[in-house]
């Protein structure tokens, strides 16, 4: 916990006075406090890896969005004068976090927040699926031995290359793509705040340029879709009807599925308490038989 003498002297920063703070939650890689003060509510986040050093690229990308999109922030310090680590301010976002069940106008107003983010873009050299893909084939190599079934894992060795192969004979389909795309990365429940029809998204962390596909497969997959509600989402967006196009998704969603076992397998390489690794044991099957499903 914070001392509170280390929270006035951030607020005397901002020119404004403590009333309360209390503390919200921990993450992987960051600590947030809830920050009542005489002119309005701020989070404080605060770095908790020092091998995860993204709180000042992620304070920079949230000052250049445009507002209503995201959380503004209003300082970052990396002194370690005040705390011994790196914390920024930003603003305190409520609302309700999307139900269980998608409904109709929230996938219709989450298509058209993605394509405003994704308006965002930077000029790049040719994207190569077949170099995306490495880095996580590479993740899981390193950490596989994670998977005790030895059927499981000859299986799985047997996905995973063929999911190379597949990026490899596609990868004339991005050969094209000259921009990339901001992406949020992290479009959770927990993450979303919704509220009279306007979302804002938080926890900006993973936020990094690639292709709007690899969001919009996330996306499909993280909130379980219908057939229906995919099709309303694409037509709000603007995605192309094309057959192209939609080679496009189906590549980046096997990415996708082989990103997730790489970093499910990384996760239980660092998590040691049971109830943790139950859960991501539980995501890596679920991702193993997708991919199954998507390379056999």
């Amino acid at each position: 916990m914070i001392r509170k003498s280390k929270v006035e002297v951030i607020c005397k920063r901002l020119d404004v006075g403590l009333i309360s703070y209390k503390f919200l939650a921990k993450g992987n890689h960051n600590i947030n406090y809830l920050v009542k003060t005489s002119k309005g509510n701020f989070l404080l986040r605060i770095e908790n890896n020092k091998q995860f050093k993204n709180l000042k690229k992620e304070y920079n990308l949230l000052r250049s969005l445009k507002e209503g999109i995201a959380p503004k922030v209003s300082l970052f310090d990396n002194s370690h004068k005040i705390l011994s680590t790196d914390y920024l301010i930003e603003e305190f976002i409520e609302g309700n976090h999307p139900s269980k069940n998608s409904t109709d106008n929230f996938v219709i107003i989450m298509a058209k927040w993605f394509k405003e983010l994704h308006n965002n873009t930077k000029k790049s050299k040719n994207y190569s699926v077949k170099t995306a893909v490495k880095p996580y084939y590479k993740n899981y190599l390193k950490y596989r031995r994670h998977i005790r079934d030895q059927i499981l894992s000859k299986k799985l060795d047997i996905y995973m290359n063929q999911t190379l192969k597949i990026c490899k004979e596609n990868d004339k389909l991005f050969s094209n793509i000259k921009t990339l795309s901001l992406l949020h990365n992290d479009s959770s429940r927990e993450n979303i705040f919704y509220y009279k029809d306007k979302v804002k998204l938080i926890d900006w962390e993973f936020a990094t340029y690639g292709l709007p596909e690899r969001e919009i497969v996330y996306f499909f997959d993280s909130y379980d879709l219908t057939d229906k509600q995919i099709k309303l989402f694409l037509e709000s967006y603007g995605y192309p009807n094309n057959r192209i196009a939609k080679k496009k998704l189906e590549i980046q969603y096997i990415t996708l599925l082989c990103s997730s076992i790489g970093y499910s397998l990384w996760r239980l390489d660092l998590v040691k308490d049971r109830k943790s690794r139950k859960e991501i044991n539980k995501r890596l099957s679920r991702d193993i038989k997708l991919l199954s499903g998507k390379v056999s």
